[in-house]
């Protein structure tokens, strides 16, 4: 009897061109077709992907649906991803984490990604000799009855997205990233160890079913969220001469949290994600409005000054606003 189809796994080529392209910093380990640093067969063999991007400003691109050939585990270290599979959508925020099993349809983006930091790992468990049977590589845990157990609950527990709502796995994550920049005999020991913390942690998350109340009881977050969603929507409201401490005072928080907030849920400072926002709208009314000059549409979005204007647009879009609207219209 033929054996079924396999299907292909993703080979991350968006991601290797928006690296390329210097949209977002990329460190990672690869094997086969995935981005990185090549690893000897011999070294962490299983391990198929490891890595972190840090997507600051505006990003050209995005994962659509694809699959793995093995378990991935991704957390978000800062900034905000929209990650959906066949059943499910989320917006990821500092501190989700999502598991796909081998061969799970999932999508990063939508259908761009977002300012953000991510971590990801992705493990081949596979047993080829069977279609059904999963296994770790043997450096994973102390013996094979451990093993055994951690992949138990991610078979068991199907959930695609948990929270890590102390963010105690945040800080451990950025100096793995350090250990993967670092060289030195010890540093596969130490980035096998880190892979082993961070399953048991997500394995001990997915076993108690994350069901504690949430780390943000006042919703002073989502405040935040809402506020520069609201801009988002108004044009009007965005051309207001925000200082950052209005913001804060209209987000009901200190300057201080409303910074540490912003940089977690966007990457940027506040006044950033305001400029970033700004030039959105900026951009849609060079397009939409041919009959507003350049120097009209920067006052129209909050902007004093044409040229203080043009300098911000160019380092968001790589263009002047005058060639951004040429180059629509060519279209």
């Amino acid at each position: 009897m033929a054996r079924p189809t396999i299907p292909l796994a993703d080979d991350c080529t968006p991601l290797k061109r928006a690296a390329d392209r210097g949209e977002l910093e990329l460190i990672a380990y690869g094997r086969g077709q995935y981005p990185g640093t090549r690893l000897a067969s011999d070294v962490l063999p299983g391990l198929r992907s490891m890595g972190c991007w840090d997507a600051v400003g505006p990003q050209s691109w995005g994962l659509p649906m694809h699959r793995n050939e093995g378990i991935e585990i991704c957390q978000v270290l800062h900034g905000e991803l929209v990650f959906l599979t066949d059943t499910e959508r989320h917006l990821l925020c500092p501190g989700d984490i999502t598991i796909t099993r081998p061969w799970q349809r999932h999508q990063l983006g939508d259908p761009m990604v977002r300012p953000s930091r991510l971590f990801w790992v992705i493990l081949d468990v596979e047993d080829h000799g069977s279609q059904n049977r999963w296994d770790f590589p043997g450096w994973i845990a102390p013996d094979a009855g451990s093993r055994r157990e951690i992949l138990r609950t991610f078979r068991k527990n199907q959930r695609c997205q948990t929270r890590d709502y102390e963010q105690t796995l945040k800080p451990f994550l950025n100096d793995l990233v350090g250990q993967m920049k670092a060289e030195g005999p010890l540093v596969h020991a130490q980035i096998a160890a880190g892979i082993n913390h961070l399953l048991l942690a997500v394995a001990q998350m997915l076993s108690e079913d994350m069901e504690s109340p949430h780390s943000d009881p006042q919703g002073l977050n989502q405040t935040i969220t809402h506020f520069y969603q609201d801009l988002e929507h108004s044009v009007e409201t965005a051309a207001e001469p925000w200082t950052i401490s209005q913001i804060a005072h209209a987000c009901r928080v200190g300057v201080t949290y409303l910074t540490r907030s912003c940089r977690e849920r966007f990457n940027c400072t506040p006044v950033e994600q305001l400029n970033r926002i700004r030039l959105h709208h900026a951009s849609r009314l060079l397009e939409r409005e041919p009959n507003l000059t350049v120097t009209e549409v920067a006052f129209k979005v909050g902007y004093n000054t044409s040229q203080y204007f043009a300098t911000r647009f160019r380092k968001q879009y790589g263009i002047s606003p005058q060639a951004y609207r040429s180059a629509r219209e060519r279209g």
